[in-house]
């Protein structure tokens, strides 16, 4: 198949060169034979060069391999210190709220206190009015 295609060149460089500038060449003239020579140099020229492409590239990967676990631990730091901060002040506004309930059920129970001192105080007076009163009786009837 090598040979088909470097065939089909000759031919084709052949052509080309009757053309242009109106000569005829055959394969075997010693013109076709520094066309090979210069198809083969370029050849070997452009292998280097995917050689060193494939290289760089490689390394490039590599590059970017090494960058890219370093933006993802930079990342896994930064998530860690963000969710550290969101924990304390998540925790913070859990004190808060902790000391505005228990503030909410003091004053709830300071509420519900009062009218209960002042039934207790209502009762005190009226069984200390019946107990004057028992004592008042009881006096009369002794006397």
């Amino acid at each position: 198949m090598a040979d088909e295609k470097s065939s089909i060149d000759i031919q084709r460089i052949i052509a080309e060169v009757a053309s242009r500038h109106k000569l005829v060449l055959k394969p075997d003239d010693a013109g076709m034979a520094l066309v090979t020579m210069n198809q083969l140099m370029m050849e070997t020229a452009i292998a280097r060069m995917q050689k060193g492409i494939q290289e760089t590239l490689s390394g490039f990967d590599a590059s970017y391999q090494k960058a890219e676990r370093r933006a993802g631990s930079v990342l896994a730091q930064e998530v860690k210190e963000a969710a550290t901060q969101m924990r304390e002040g998540l925790q913070n506004d859990i004190r808060s709220a902790g000391l505005k309930a228990r503030e909410y059920v003091h004053l709830v129970n300071e509420a519900h206190r009062r009218p209960v001192r002042i039934r207790w105080a209502g009762a005190g007076v009226f069984g200390s009015a019946v107990l004057f009163g028992c004592g008042v009786w009881l006096g009369f009837l002794i006397h």
